[in-house]
């Protein structure tokens, strides 16, 4: 007898993650704190499994929650009815939260058929308040959500849809720039120091944790060549020669986040798609991807910058003098 069709579930993990939906869902995740996972049917224990893991394994950083008590669930069932009930459920769990907290806020749906009514209500009712919506699933839901983030299985079978689900929800933490962890290195401690990528500096004194953790580096110039400047503001051009081995070099010891004026929120679609998806694109086209947590338009906390326009500053006599040799001043 042949074994269980897991529809070779290593290839779909990578389509799927390799996707502009996975990069344009991982950008939303990494955004929010607070995160609702929803799902009925065996995705409610997947829902529930990755809330739980989501949360421990964010070091504080993730509230994570899913509805996977059959006391809540039958409650609100009764309460409402069974299209409704994760509605009230969401509004529960949210009755309190600001403006900012809703925006702050991530409803991840998962289904595997598409059709789940209760979902897809809940991700509208999200999406009117102001939350951001994502959903994983194997076919494509019956209804338009605007701002919906949907991330398409296409897997046959529901065990494939499951089980592929719930690693990627891992692969979510995993691209937050948190470790999942070994067996038997689960304990609070053991994160701490995997998530220091094995002890890449002392914390100093008041700061964050994560400041001596990630290391920053430009993209324009010193990832992509950028050769014509802005150009037609896609990302157009080659990697930097040696960037390869740079970049995997870099990612043994420490979270990798790349800046760049591109991923600005205030930067127009190019081709339709932000500058965040062009660069995700374009560093998984040149396999680039696996070395890098997150793109940000923003400063990380790093314990150094690599950038093709930095000046080391020391003293601002030295300063002056560095841009007066550039003849910037």
């Amino acid at each position: 007898m042949a074994g269980l069709n897991f529809e070779n579930i290593g290839d779909k993990f990578l389509e799927v993650t390799n996707t502009k939906e996975w990069a344009e869902l991982q950008e939303k995740f990494n955004d929010c704190v607070d995160i609702f996972v929803l799902g009925h049917g065996g995705n409610l224990g997947v829902a529930d499994h990755a809330a739980v893991d989501i949360s421990r394994l964010s070091n504080g950083t993730k509230n994570a929650q899913a509805p996977g008590s059959g006391i809540v669930a039958t409650s609100l069932i009764n309460d409402s009815s069974f299209d409704d009930w994760m509605v009230h459920w969401l509004r529960q769990r949210t009755v309190s939260s600001t403006p900012r907290q809703l925006n702050k806020t991530l409803v991840l749906g998962i289904s595997s058929s598409g059709k789940s009514v209760d979902i897809i209500k809940a991700l509208e009712d999200g999406q009117s308040r102001g939350m951001q919506v994502g959903m994983i699933t194997s076919y494509p839901i019956p209804a338009k959500i605007e701002s919906l983030t949907e991330v398409i299985l296409g897997a046959e079978y529901y065990h494939t849809s499951e089980v592929l689900t719930l690693l990627l929800t891992y692969e979510l933490t995993h691209g937050s720039g948190k470790v999942c962890p070994p067996i038997f290195q689960n304990k609070p401690e053991d994160l701490e120091l995997l998530n220091r990528q094995g002890g890449a500096a002392a914390i100093r004194e008041h700061s964050y944790p994560d400041e001596l953790v990630n290391i920053g580096v430009d993209f324009d110039g010193v990832i992509h060549k950028n050769s014509k400047g802005y150009f037609d503001g896609t990302v157009y051009d080659e990697p930097v020669e040696g960037v390869r081995e740079a970049l995997k070099k870099l990612s043994e010891k420490y979270v990798v986040i790349i800046y760049s004026a591109k991923a600005r929120k205030d930067r127009g679609l190019v081709n339709g798609q932000s500058g965040v998806q062009l660069i995700w694109e374009w560093l998984k086209k040149h396999k680039l991807n696996q070395y890098v947590s997150k793109v940000t338009s923003e400063k990380p906390r790093a314990v150094a910058y690599i950038d093709d326009r930095g000046i080391k500053f020391t003293n601002w006599n030295q300063c002056l003098n560095d841009l007066e040799n550039l003849k910037l001043i």
